[in-house]
């Protein structure tokens, strides 16, 4: 692979992580807007929100600094259409650690193929905060916060 191959490679996992990012922002912002959660649980949403916010930023500056042109967030609608029916605040967690397994699942998965290693550093990084963020979510269920040994890589498609 040329070294701009090798760039471009680099540039499409930081956006396709990107893209997810703005997803769980949009997605948080869809569950504070509801209504149906109770005071602390919205102060979580709030910081795990502010977390992807920080996750995109990094994102965003990094594919920036590589020559790229960051992917931009669909409107709120467009995200929405994926959401399953959120009618109870149990709802929005059960459906929150399902994108944060997904999302520390999706950023692991990508790890081994950045050529850059502190790129790859960067997505095991946010891999772990999702995965943090899995966990807190499974306790607010009474769950078990720990349901794995190994985070799951994504299925094959």
């Amino acid at each position: 692979m040329t070294h701009e191959a090798d760039i471009q490679n680099d540039l499409d996992l930081l956006n396709r992580s990107l893209s997810g990012e703005y997803f769980g922002i949009a997605a948080y912002q869809a569950a504070l807007d509801s209504g149906l959660l109770a005071d602390a649980v919205a102060d979580v949403a709030k910081k795990f929100q502010s977390d992807h916010s920080g996750h995109a930023e990094l994102l965003r500056s990094l594919i920036e600094g590589y020559g790229g042109t960051p992917v931009e967030p669909l409107a709120a609608g467009d995200y929405a259409k994926d959401y399953p029916p959120l009618a109870s605040q149990e709802d929005i967690l059960r459906y929150a650690v399902t994108l944060e397994k997904s999302a520390a699942s999706g950023h692991l998965s990508t790890v081994a193929n950045f050529k850059n290693p502190e790129l790859a550093e960067t997505a095991a990084s946010i891999s772990g905060d999702e995965a943090m963020h899995w966990s807190v979510l499974l306790g607010a269920l009474g769950e078990n916060p720990v349901p794995v040994t190994f985070i799951p890589l994504p299925e094959a498609a």
